[in-house]
């Protein structure tokens, strides 16, 4: 069976898959599944959910930023 999940117009998610989505302006979108309020979360989805309430803060991304980029690079 083929995999039509990604195409030139882009990528189709499955009902129960979950994304962070960067478009190329900066904006994020996190894109979640229907849970319902007895399902239990997966503990990265849960995670993602953290970062996108974490990169709100300029500092912290700025700061996680300069942990990954080479010294020559930082300024």
């Amino acid at each position: 069976m083929a995999d039509d999940s990604h195409g030139k117009s882009g990528t189709v998610l499955g009902a129960d898959e979950v994304a962070l989505v960067i478009r190329s302006d900066g904006e994020a979108t996190l894109c979640l599944p229907d849970y319902e309020d007895d399902d239990e979360v997966p503990r990265h989805t849960l995670f993602l959910v953290a970062l996108m309430n974490k990169m709100e803060d300029e500092a912290w991304v700025e700061e996680i930023i300069s942990e990954i980029l080479p010294d020559d690079l930082k300024d």
